[in-house]
């Protein structure tokens, strides 16, 4: 009887307990609209997020990385195009929400982010990577570069200011706008350029 009655004070007051959390607006069970999901895999940090299309979003990334959209920026990665010569190609943009999984690691020294699907963007539209790396951020020959699947990074070339790469030395951020991806990473000193 004794341990019916302590079984019963624990639920109860777990029971007020939610009803409080939930009079307050607070939600009792963590929303998972725009809330990644991290996991350690053998290989790196696993970030799964939804971009929805409609309203754009910023997503915080393993390692303090972090990725942002303008709404409709991504094109339809079921009729569109993707590679080199497609970049800058108009495209049908994506009208769904669609999930994308970034797995970050360290490579050479540096931080790495590889996305999976390989996505292009509406070009005219704005999607900017921020690669947390504080000596880099330092660094005024830091660039971030484009890796392909045979793993050869390259610094794209910046058609606009907003593609030049750019450091924020208080936040330790290194950031450039982006026109796809696949993998990005940081490179210092000398640099392969492609115009891509």
């Amino acid at each position: 009887m004794r341990v019916y009655n302590q079984l019963h004070r624990v639920l109860a007051v777990c029971g007020t307990a939610a009803l409080l959390a939930g009079c307050r607006g607070e939600p009792v069970a963590p929303s998972v609209s725009h809330q990644p999901s991290a996991s350690l895999s053998s290989t790196g940090l696993v970030t799964s997020f939804v971009y929805d299309p409609a309203v754009g979003g910023s997503f915080e990334l393993a390692s303090q990385h972090r990725i942002t959209f303008t709404a409709g920026a991504v094109c339809d990665p079921l009729v569109s195009t993707y590679g080199v010569t497609e970049w800058d190609q108009p495209c049908t943009p994506l009208t769904t929400p669609i999930t994308i999984t970034a797995r970050s690691y360290t490579q050479n020294d540096r931080p790495r982010v590889d996305f999976s699907p390989s996505l292009r963007f509406v070009p005219g539209s704005e999607v900017v990577l921020f690669l947390r790396d504080k000596a880099a951020a330092s660094d005024s020959t830091a660039v971030l570069q484009w890796c392909d699947d045979a793993n050869v990074c390259v610094t794209e070339a910046a058609p606009l200011p907003s593609y030049l790469t750019k450091r924020d030395q208080a936040l330790g951020m290194v950031f450039r706008a982006i026109k796809h991806f696949s993998g990005y990473t940081i490179s210092a000193g000398r640099s392969l350029s492609l115009a891509l």
